[in-house]
């Protein structure tokens, strides 16, 4: 079956980085593929998640259903096309390694059901816009994670106009 897989070391504890994951409220400041996610994160809950796909005007919202919920390790949901599994199922799973330097950050989906197979065979663009989307955020994640971007744009405006010289300051 189709599966697309990415991954990225960012210099940061699993906990940093979980902590980050977990806010989803905060994503409309740094995720430029999954811009809305809501919901419960226990086994059985519902999501709502809504993405932005890679190299389009257009997104996509889902209501994918938590399969596995591990702090600081392992979060896996799937969603299922008009809640049918044997028609299309993406299998969605963020897991974090921890390594000498801090973590490495794995995501991937696994497709399954008739449309994967489908899809697959006559070479539509969803793997590869999707395999672009994890990248551009699993990349935003490391800029969010290392603190090289601000989460307000005012506040980034203000910290701008505030730097002077050498004046090196966390604001």
């Amino acid at each position: 079956m189709p599966s697309v897989s990415t991954e990225i070391d960012i210099a940061a504890p699993p906990n940093a980085v979980w902590a980050v994951l977990m806010n989803f409220g905060r994503y409309p400041e740094w995720n430029p593929f999954m811009v809305k996610l809501s919901g419960d994160t226990e086994v059985g809950g519902k999501l709502n998640a809504t993405i932005h796909i890679p190299n389009s005007d257009s997104g996509m919202t889902m209501s994918p259903t938590i399969q596995k919920f591990m702090p600081n390790e392992h979060l896996h949901w799937d969603g299922r096309l008009m809640g049918v599994p044997w028609l299309f199922t993406g299998n969605h799973h963020f897991i974090l390694h921890p390594t000498d330097t801090g973590t490495r950050f794995e995501q991937s989906e696994h497709f399954s059901g008739i449309m994967a197979l489908v899809l697959h065979w006559i070479g539509h663009s969803l793997y590869e816009n999707t395999q672009r989307g994890f990248e551009l955020m699993n990349h935003a994640l490391k800029e969010r994670v290392e603190g090289r971007s601000l989460p307000d744009p005012a506040l980034k405006q203000r910290v701008k106009s505030n730097v002077k010289g050498d004046d090196s300051s966390d604001a």
